[in-house]
């Protein structure tokens, strides 16, 4: 993914974009936005790690939405972190969207390549993943040169599904995605 080059935040016409932008650049420091762009996955192989590798037309957000947006920031030089959110009118049931998450993201067993505009990846393995607090699924895709963390947050509202990847494992999703789901809940 490259950046755009635009530091900051845009401005994006909804509250709940700026509310997404502004937590990112108070938890994060100067950020550049970037776009989600050619580099994030837009299928799988095998098609059952759809679940634990897909960002952008992730399967774990339920039908419905009422209206969706994502974002894509440069937080430590090019390495990429997005957002993507979903706000429904009718209330989800959050034990299930979680819970049908950690479903389906456990049936990548084996070697998952992603597929993107910009090409396949190379193999990479689920390492991890858990429901480690209410309304929070996190997981870990990686291989030995690249780490994506991935998080579900879900309040009655909205469905939140965070990624961030680099060459280092550790990003601390599970705190992350219990934090962002926290002022999600507050903000919708």
């Amino acid at each position: 993914m490259l950046p755009t080059g635009r530091p900051g935040c845009p401005h994006p016409p909804s509250r709940r974009g700026r509310a997404t932008c502004c937590c990112i650049t108070r938890s994060f420091g100067q950020v550049t936005q970037s776009r989600v762009g050619d580099s994030y996955f837009t299928s799988a192989v095998p098609p059952e790690c759809s679940a634990a590798l897909l960002f952008k037309g992730s399967p774990l957000r339920p039908d419905g939405s009422s209206d969706h947006a994502e974002a894509a920031y440069n937080v430590t030089g090019p390495l990429p972190y997005a957002e993507s959110v979903d706000v429904y009118t009718n209330v989800l049931n959050v034990h299930d969207v979680v819970w049908n998450g950690f479903r389906d993201v456990s049936h990548c067993r084996g070697d998952a390549v992603g597929v993107s505009r910009a090409g396949r990846s190379t193999p990479m393995r689920l390492r991890y993943f858990a429901t480690l607090s209410d309304g929070v699924l996190v997981w870990t895709m990686s291989n030995p040169r690249w780490t994506c963390d991935y998080g579900l947050a879900v309040v009655p509202h909205a469905v939140l599904v965070l990624s961030a990847c680099g060459f280092k494992p550790g990003f601390p999703m599970a705190e992350w995605a219990s934090k962002r789901r926290a002022q999600l809940d507050s903000q919708v």
